[in-house]
């Protein structure tokens, strides 16, 4: 824009953050009866990593959008939004498949590897970019 005006993405930047977040609620509704607890996946708690990998892709996105739409443009509020939004969003879907979905139950350690998750996407943010989450280029 001339004159040193500034630009914020339109509406096309939230499709993949919402397609991230979809996907995270799809996956808390696949039924959990398929894997037994003598299975390599259950013993060496592998769950955990896909909840960290995850919320750490999903977190990276919305880190992205908010950056490129200049809101919570301090680290730290948005780093605070994101935990916080994690912690809800998580505890609501471990809440829900424990008490819809058969084979499945709540587990605090999902809760706290999707917080974890959301902290990797600050890490990522960081690295990808070189600088804390906040104002990033729009496009």
């Amino acid at each position: 824009m001339p004159n040193g005006a500034t630009h914020s993405a339109g509406p096309r930047i939230w499709i993949v953050p919402a397609c991230a977040t979809l996907g995270i609620v799809g996956m808390h509704l696949l039924p959990g009866s398929d894997l037994s607890a003598d299975d390599w996946w259950a013993v060496w708690h592998m769950d955990k990593l896909l909840h960290m990998l995850a919320f750490g892709f999903c977190g990276l996105t919305w880190l992205i959008a908010l950056a490129k739409q200049r809101r919570l443009q301090q680290g730290i509020a948005m780093a605070l939004a994101l935990a916080g939004g994690t912690l809800i969003f998580g505890t609501v879907l471990e809440a829900m498949q424990g008490a819809w979905m058969p084979g499945r139950f709540f587990d605090l350690a999902d809760v706290a590897a999707d917080v974890a998750g959301a902290g990797l996407s600050l890490v990522a943010f960081k690295a990808i970019f070189g600088q804390k989450p906040g104002r990033i280029a729009s496009d």
